[in-house]
């Protein structure tokens, strides 16, 4: 099916039936992870008058699933991760269809950090108005579907790069890092609180999703 659309004045149209899934699903086995979290965890509904596994007799599958969220896979992040805020997450409207912009990015050697700072971003524009950055680092293999990288010291994007995506009108970051700011940090959460405050008010229009997925040939 093809849809048709106007953005700022321009027309779009897109094919339904080709997408492309950028999300790191929840499995029994093989988690991509971070923070030194535990894995995801299955088991099924049992007590004296019921069993809810098929395997064991029950007539239907009941299974409880234990994730965190920010270590397990794909997840959306508003303000409210870091911030206090007088909105809860189903105030949060992301847009169902919006203009987005993927970049490919290498980030740069600081010290022991790879980082991603207003320098590799310099060449970065926004012509089309996208209200959706999606960032693809360098190197980009389908090992980031497992890969463990608590104590990794993975790369993290900068206050000054984060300030120069805001500026040019993003308003929904993406990356396939596990988090935009450095893993060991302190709990200062910079460039996370630099994206989230607008005016020193947390903005319920902004969002980040961590841990998605490029294959090489999007």
């Amino acid at each position: 099916m093809k849809i048709s659309f106007e953005v700022k004045g321009v027309s779009y149209t897109i094919e339904t039936e080709q997408v492309h899934d950028l999300s790191i699903g929840i499995k029994k086995q093989n988690n991509v992870n971070c923070y030194h979290l535990d894995d995801p965890s299955f088991s099924y509904f049992e007590n004296e008058f019921f069993v809810g596994s098929l395997q064991k007799g029950g007539s239907v599958n009941c299974e409880k699933i234990t994730f965190y969220a920010h270590a397990s896979g794909t997840h959306t992040e508003c303000a409210l991760h870091v911030l206090p805020a007088d909105f809860t997450m189903l105030d949060v409207q992301v847009p169902l269809l919006q203009l987005a912009q993927l970049v490919t990015i290498q980030p740069k050697s600081v010290g022991n950090d790879w980082v991603i700072d207003a320098e590799v971003l310099s060449t970065l524009s926004n012509q089309e108005q996208a209200t959706a950055l999606l960032v693809r680092t360098l190197p980009n293999q389908a090992e980031k579907l497992v890969h463990q990288y608590a104590g990794t010291n993975p790369p993290f994007f900068t206050v000054d790069g984060i300030q120069k995506i805001k500026a040019l009108g993003f308003k929904h970051l993406l990356t396939d890092l596990p988090s935009i700011d450095k893993e060991q940090d302190d709990g200062l959460l910079a460039a996370h609180k630099q994206w989230f405050l607008s005016n020193h008010v947390p903005d319920i229009e902004r969002t980040i999703t961590e841990f998605i997925y490029f294959e090489k040939n999007i």
